[in-house]
């Protein structure tokens, strides 16, 4: 998968659940340049990187429920954001999100451009990688089309390959998730060891609560106030890979119950986040619809005239080329759009998988993937559901809250309270929240904005 703005050939959504994506004129913050390589160069600890690449390629060809079952994918999406090279994949399940940020402290020649890939690690470059020595020279090459790794002895090339449209479901649902997020504790390298190589391994496994620890983090009762929860402790095995690189662990949780584990390694950083449950994935999560229907409220989505571009979502779009770190606050003053508006754009970018969130350092980045200006309706049922409850005139502000839906027992009270929404439907009932708003809570606060 490679897709680079500007294209002379245009990127396409497949009819078949994957993206099709062709190179052309690639336009970069530095200019057009045509089919631009976005790497080329040696890296500092040979057998760290490889660790990471391997760990992010493991995640994606598991499935944690049952680990005898390789998913078919294993198919790193690569981008090159002109400070770091960041590998990124889902598991089997949907369930596990892998990144491996490679930083410029990990480079030891060579320069990092930009551009957006995604290529297989198939077992011949498996088996290189995992043997590779520390004192190996590695020299790593990613381009639009391919990714190839040397030593002295021998070169693997792996060529790219068609992303899975549910990878981009994916995509979107996650910033929504870990932008959420706190931390809750952290170890030492030694401390991390310790407490990875103490996990239940069977799939898949145990639900636990991760509290600090004065020895770092420690195992306590799943839910225990101000823990993480690890549910599924073998959806944390793919950091042996790299348990004795490890510098730093930190620990992050959301109210949800999804929780992220951020490792730092010599030149980089693994991150695994997961779903509160093994058999969730993030591709129905619904954290981003609050987001989404924010961007309603504010007039941020493509809008009717987007095909123009001037929707809010397109004026920011222009604006992106592959930063590692998205200013906001820039983008607001480079696009003439309101903080709100921008906020709202984003989460609709987010949407088609062109945005996604680092933990590390708090703020969005941009990959680059189709844009596609009807995904937040489609892929987002609860949306569709309530913009059309509001059109039918189905919302009614009373003063016991917002009446939804038809008379009687066919109705749903929302009442907006210090905290979030609540709704009286079975879906708020069963999640009370945690797999985002129910379509009558998305209702309401449309028809509260005025929406029609």
């Amino acid at each position: 998968m490679t897709n680079l703005v500007g294209a002379s050939r245009f990127s396409t959504l497949d009819a078949e659940p994957s993206l099709e994506l062709e190179t052309g004129l690639g336009l970069t913050p530095l200019g057009p340049i045509d089919h631009p390589q976005f790497f080329s160069g040696l890296v500092t600890r040979p057998d760290v990187t490889a660790a990471g690449i391997l760990t992010v390629a493991d995640v994606s060809t598991t499935t944690y429920l049952d680990l005898s079952a390789l998913a078919a994918t294993r198919d790193p999406v690569v981008t090159a954001s002109g400070d770091r090279i960041r590998f990124e994949s889902f598991s089997g399940c949907n369930g596990v999100y892998a990144v491996y940020d490679l930083l410029a402290d990990g480079i030891a020649s060579g320069e990092i451009a930009f551009g957006t890939t995604n290529v297989d690690v198939n077992q011949p470059l498996r088996t290189a990688l995992a043997a590779l020595p520390r004192h190996e020279l590695m020299h790593l090459a990613v381009g639009p089309d391919a990714l190839r790794m040397s030593t002295l002895a021998e070169t693997h090339e792996e060529r790219k390959v068609e992303l899975p449209e549910r990878w981009v479901r994916g995509f979107a649902e996650v910033p929504a998730v870990l932008a959420g997020m706190s931390v809750v504790a952290e170890a030492t390298g030694p401390q991390a060891m310790t407490f990875l190589a103490g996990l239940p391994r069977g799939a898949p496994g145990p639900a636990v609560g991760v509290v600090a620890g004065p020895r770092g983090p420690r195992i306590t009762a799943a839910g225990s106030p101000g823990s993480a929860t690890l549910a599924g402790t073998a959806r944390l095995t793919s950091l042996r890979r790299v348990m004795r690189h490890i510098r730093r662990l930190t620990v992050w949780a959301h109210e949800s119950g999804a929780s992220a584990w951020v490792a730092e390694v010599d030149g980089g950083r693994i991150t695994l986040a997961m779903t509160p449950q093994p058999y969730r994935g993030f591709s129905g999560e619904g954290q981003l619809l609050t987001g989404l229907a924010r961007a309603s409220v504010v007039g941020a989505g493509a809008g009717a005239g987007a095909g123009s571009g001037s929707g809010a979502a397109f004026r920011v779009l222009e604006q992106l080329a592959w930063e590692p770190v998205i200013d906001p606050g820039l983008l607001a003053a480079e696009t003439g759009l309101t903080a709100a508006e921008v906020s709202g754009a984003v989460s609709v970018l987010a949407a088609s998988g062109k945005v996604g969130y680092d933990l590390s350092c708090g703020a969005y980045f941009h990959r680059e993937v189709p844009f596609d200006s009807d995904a937040a309706e489609r892929d987002h049922p609860r949306l569709r559901a309530a913009r059309e409850l509001v059109a039918a005139g189905s919302v009614e502000r009373t003063a016991d809250g917002v009446r939804v839906g038809g008379e009687g027992t066919q109705s749903h009270w929302v009442r907006f309270g210090s905290g979030d929404a609540t709704c009286t439907c079975r879906w708020f009932i069963r999640y009370a929240g945690s797999r985002g708003p129910c379509s009558h809570i998305l209702a309401a606060r449309l028809y509260m904005a005025g929406l029609t």
